[in-house]
C-alpha cells in the first residue's frame, strides 16, 4: 500500500505526461507482479465494486473523532470528498507506529486479503476491521484506502501514458499492450507476466490469433506565425482539419481493426463501418477520420460523442447517430510498408485502392486547390460552415513520419468561438484540486434572468484558481453537496471550438470544449451575452463571420435571487 500511495503522490504532482511515463515504468520495474496487475488494474480505469458507502465511513469517521452533526457536515461541504475529508479529520489522531502490518503488506495483499473479503462481512465487521486499519495508515494511504472501499479511485493517468509504460518495461509496441489490455481481465501476476509475451507480427495472414495493430501515428504541429514563412503554397498538400475522431484502420484478408490515435481498440464502436471497409480488397493500413453523418458535410461532434466508449451500440443509435470514414493516407499495401514513399504518391495509391468503393459513408479526404496563400486564408475562415476546425498543410514530399515532426504536417485551426458569460457555480475538482473550487458554471441572460450554459475547468492559471476560490467561498449564495452557486458578480470570456443544439441542457444548447479565455473585468453583468446569442452565432455558422457574437446589454442595477436559475443537472459533473 505504501509503495501505491507513494506512485499515486507522485503521478498526482505532475501534469507532465512524459514524467508521468516515467514514473509509472521504473514503479513496474521495481515492483513484484501481483502488485503490479493491481495497479495496472487501478492505472486504467478498472474499479472494484463499491464494498462500504461513503455515508457510512463518513458517520464511522465521525464517531471515532467525536465530531457533532453539523461539524462534520460543514466539513464535508468545505472539502466536497468523502475520502479526503476522513484522511484530513484524522490525521492529527493517533497511530500505529510504522513498520506495521499495513504498510508492509502490498497493493495485491492489500486487495485480497483485506479489502475485497470485507464484502463478505457484516456492517459490525467491516466497521471493526476498518477503524483499526485508518489507525495504522499515514494519510495519503488512508485516502486511498477509503477510494477503494467506495469504488471511486481515480488516477491522473490517461490509458495510453500507461501503455506506453508497459511498452518501456517489456521493449514491446504500445499497440501491443493496448491489444492485450482489451475486454474484461482480472488482475494476476500471471497475466501481468503474459503481457511481455513476444509480438505477433501484423499483415501476415498467420490466422484468427494474429493481433492486427496499427503503426505509429504522424501528427501535426500547430500553425506558428504566417503560412507564407512555409514556402511556395504549391509544395503543400492543402485539406480540410476535420473535427472528428483520427484513427487508422488495418485489413488482414477478411478481419478489420479501428484503432484511435491513443492506440485504443474502438473496432466495436463502428460497426456499420466494417462492411465498407472489408469490401477494399487487400491487405493494408490507412490513416483517417471518422466524422459524423454524410462525410460530403460532416455533422458535429456532438453528434459524434454519442457513439463514442459504445463497445455494443445499440441498432437504434446506429441509425440515429450515422459515422463515416474520410481516408487520408496509405501507410501499408499488400505486406510492404508506403510510408516512406513521399505524401503525393501515397496520395495517388490511396486514390486507386479507394475510389472504386467510394460512397455515401466512405470518403478520400477532399484535396483543396489553393494559388495563394491569402486564398487559404480566406477558405480558412469558412471552416466551420464545412464542418471542419480549420486546414491542414501537409508538405507534398514528406514520409509518414512517427509523432510530431516540425515542417511535415501543419494544423492551422480557426480561432475560438467566445461569448461573456457569468460565473454562477463551483465545485471542487479532483486531484491535487479537490480542495478547491476549480469547476465553474457559466451562464448567460435569457429574459431577466440567467441560464446555466456551460461548465468550465481550464483556462486559468493556479493563482487565479486560488484567489476565485476564496472569493467563491465568501460570495455562496446557496450549497447543493459539494455544488455551491455564487453571487452573480464576474463575468469570463468563455472559449468553445462548435456548439450544437441540445435537450439536455436548460439553455437548449451545448458546447464543444468550452475553456475560460480570460477574465472580463471590464465588463458589468449586465453586458454579458444572451442565450439568444447562441441561437445567433449557430444559425451564423453557415457564413464566414464566425466570430464572436454579442447581445444587447440587459440594462440592470441589481440581481434578485430568485433571477438567478441554476440548472444543477449540468453543475454536477463533466467528462
Amino acid at each position: 500500500m505504501q509503495a501505491f500511495a507513494t506512485l499515486f503522490e507522485q503521478l498526482d504532482q505532475t501534469t507532465a505526461t512524459n514524467d508521468k511515463v516515467r514514473i509509472m515504468t521504473e514503479f513496474f520495474r521495481r515492483q513484484d507482479p501481483d502488485t503490479s496487475a493491481w495497479v495496472l488494474f487501478f492505472l486504467s480505469g478498472h474499479k472494484p465494486k463499491q464494498i462500504v458507502g461513503s455515508s457510512k465511513l463518513r458517520r464511522w469517521a465521525q464517531e471515532k473523532v467525536g465530531y457533532p452533526d453539523w461539524l462534520m457536515a460543514e466539513s464535508y461541504a468545505a472539502v466536497g470528498d468523502t475520502a479526503e475529508l476522513i484522511s484530513l479529520i484524522l490525521a492529527a489522531g493517533e497511530r500505529s507506529a510504522q513498520g506495521s502490518a499495513a504498510h508492509t503488506l502490498s497493493l495485491s495483499e492489500w486487495m485480497e486479503q483485506r479489502i475485497l473479503p470485507l464484502a463478505g462481512m457484516d456492517d459490525q465487521a467491516r466497521r471493526s476491521n476498518v477503524l483499526d486499519w485508518w489507525a495504522e495508515l499515514d494519510s495519503t494511504e488512508t485516502f486511498i484506502l477509503n477510494k477503494l472501499l467506495t469504488g471511486s479511485l481515480r488516477v491522473g493517468v490517461s490509458e495510453t501514458l500507461v501503455y506506453r509504460a508497459l511498452a518501456s518495461v517489456f521493449s514491446l509496441p504500445p499497440a501491443v499492450i493496448a491489444s492485450r489490455l482489451v475486454g474484461t481481465w482480472q488482475p494476476s501476476g500471471e497475466f501481468f507476466a503474459r503481457l511481455a509475451a513476444p509480438a505477433e507480427q501484423t499483415l501476415t495472414g498467420r490466422g484468427p490469433d494474429e493481433i492486427l495493430l496499427p503503426l505509429p501515428f504522424c501528427l501535426a504541429a500547430p500553425m506558428e506565425g504566417e503560412p507564407e514563412g512555409l514556402g511556395d503554397i504549391s509544395d503543400w498538400q492543402c485539406e480540410w482539419k476535420w473535427d472528428g475522431i483520427r484513427c487508422q484502420v488495418v485489413k488482414s484478408g477478411s478481419r478489420v481493426e479501428i484503432w484511435s490515435r491513443g492506440e485504443e481498440r474502438i473496432t466495436g464502436s463502428f460497426p456499420d463501418l466494417l462492411p465498407l471497409l472489408l469490401a477494399v480488397p487487400g491487405d493494408w493500413v490507412i490513416d483517417g477520420e471518422i466524422v459524423a453523418g454524410d462525410w460530403h458535410r460532416p455533422g458535429s461532434f456532438q453528434s459524434l460523442q454519442r457513439r463514442l466508449n459504445r463497445k455494443e451500440p445499440s441498432l437504434a443509435l446506429i441509425a440515429s447517430s450515422p459515422v463515416s470514414f474520410l481516408a487520408y493516407d496509405l501507410l501499408q499495401g499488400e505486406g510492404q510498408s508506403r510510408r516512406h514513399r513521399p505524401l503525393s504518391q501515397r496520395r495517388t495509391m490511396l486514390e486507386e485502392k479507394l475510389n472504386p468503393f467510394l460512397g455515401e459513408r466512405l470518403g478520400i479526404s477532399p484535396l483543396l486547390t489553393l494559388s495563394t496563400w491569402e486564398q487559404a486564408r480566406l477558405l480558412r475562415e469558412t471552416s466551420r460552415s464545412e464542418g471542419a476546425e480549420g486546414l491542414m498543410l501537409k508538405a507534398k514530399t514528406s514520409e509518414y513520419v512517427t509523432g510530431r515532426k516540425r515542417g511535415v504536417w501543419f494544423k492551422w485551426k480557426i480561432d475560438p468561438l467566445a461569448i461573456d458569460a457569468v460565473l454562477t457555480a463551483a465545485q471542487p475538482g479532483t486531484g491535487r484540486r479537490a480542495s478547491l473550487y476549480t469547476d465553474y458554471t457559466f451562464s448567460l441572460w435569457q429574459g431577466e434572468s440567467l441560464i446555466s450554459v456551460a461548465k468550465a475547468y481550464s483556462g486559468l492559471t493556479d493563482e487565479e484558481i486560488r484567489e476565485l476560490d476564496g472569493w467563491i467561498r465568501k460570495h455562496t449564495r446557496e450549497r447543493f453537496g459539494p455544488v455551491r452557486t455564487v453571487e452573480a458578480q464576474r463575468v469570463f470570456e468563455i472559449g468553445f471550438e462548435g456548439i450544437s443544439r441540445s435537450d439536455r441542457h436548460k439553455s437548449g444548447f451545448a458546447l464543444r470544449f468550452p475553456r475560460i479565455l480570460r477574465e472580463r473585468t471590464d465588463k458589468r453583468v449586465e453586458d454579458a451575452d444572451r442565450v439568444a446569442t447562441l441561437e445567433t452565432l449557430l444559425r451564423s455558422l453557415g457564413s464566414p463571420q464566425s466570430k464572436t457574437m454579442r447581445a444587447q446589454p440587459v440594462h440592470k442595477s441589481s440581481l434578485a435571487p430568485e433571477q438567478l436559475q441554476f440548472d444543477l443537472g449540468q453543475a454536477e459533473g463533466h467528462s
